[in-house]
C-alpha cells in the first residue's frame, strides 16, 4: 500500500514538473503549434495554429518560409485547435466550454503582463488592418519576422508568465463577464423575481462551466 502511495506521489510530481507553462520566450497558450481549422463563413483553412497571449491573437506558421504570422481576425467565425473550439469575443480569442443554442460559456486564459517591462517581453502586441502581417520578436535579439524554428530553440529559456482565467457569457452579440452582478445588470424587470427563485434553487458556481450553462438556460427562457 505504501509503495502504491509513493508511486502515485512520484507520478504527480513528475507530471507537475513536466507541465507546460508559458514564458516570455514562448508566450503562447499551447505548448506547441498544432494543426487546426479556421472558419470564415463557408470558407475554411487548415494550418499550424497557436494563440499568442499578448491580446490572445491567433498566430500560424507560414509553411513557405517557416515564419510566424498573425491571422486576420475581423471576419473570423471560429478556430478549432486540438479539438478545442475558440471564438472571438471582445477582440480576444476565448475557448468555448459550454453552450445553449447560440449562447456560450467562454473561458479566457491570458497572461498578466502588467508587472513586466514589455520592451523585453513578447512580440505581437500591435495591431493593424492588414490581412496578414509579419511579427517582430525583441526576445530574439531584435530579429524581425521570427521563424518558428528559431523560437523553438529558446522556447524554455524565458521567464514564467503569470496566467489568469476568467469566464464570460456570450449572449448573441453581447459578451458579459460571468458574475452575479454582471448578469443582473442585463435582466429585464420581468425577469428579476424569477432570477431570485432561480438562484435559490441552483447554487451557481461562477467558475464552473457546467454551472454557468444553467445560467444560459435561464437567460434563454
Amino acid at each position: 500500500m505504501r509503495k502504491q502511495v509513493t508511486l502515485m506521489i512520484m507520478l504527480v510530481v513528475a507530471l507537475t514538473m513536466n507541465a507546460f507553462t508559458p514564458n516570455t520566450k514562448w508566450p503562447y497558450l499551447l505548448e506547441n503549434f498544432q494543426e487546426g481549422t479556421l472558419y470564415r463563413g463557408k470558407d475554411y483553412s487548415i494550418a499550424q495554429f497557436n494563440i499568442h497571449l499578448m491580446g490572445n491573437k491567433l498566430h500560424y506558421v507560414n509553411p513557405k518560409d517557416d515564419k510566424i504570422c498573425e491571422s486576420r481576425q475581423n471576419d473570423m467565425d471560429s478556430v478549432v485547435i486540438g479539438g478545442k473550439k475558440f471564438v472571438l469575443a471582445d477582440g480576444e480569442l476565448m475557448q468555448v466550454v459550454g453552450s445553449n443554442g447560440q449562447n456560450m460559456v467562454l473561458l479566457c486564459e491570458y497572461a498578466d503582463f502588467s508587472g513586466m517591462n514589455q520592451a523585453k517581453g513578447a512580440y505581437g502586441s500591435s495591431t493593424n488592418s492588414s490581412a496578414t502581417r509579419q511579427l517582430t520578436s525583441i526576445d530574439l535579439a531584435g530579429m524581425n519576422n521570427p521563424k518558428h524554428g528559431l523560437l523553438l530553440q529558446e522556447k524554455n529559456d524565458g521567464s514564467e508568465l503569470y496566467m489568469c482565467k476568467k469566464y464570460f457569457l456570450k449572449l448573441g452579440n453581447k459578451v458579459i463577464e460571468a458574475g452575479k452582478k454582471d448578469v443582473e445588470k442585463i435582466l429585464a424587470d420581468g425577469q428579476k423575481d424569477a432570477w431570485k427563485q432561480f438562484l435559490k434553487k441552483n447554487k451557481i458556481k461562477w467558475k464552473n462551466p457546467e454551472s454557468l450553462v444553467l445560467v444560459l438556460d435561464f437567460l434563454k427562457n
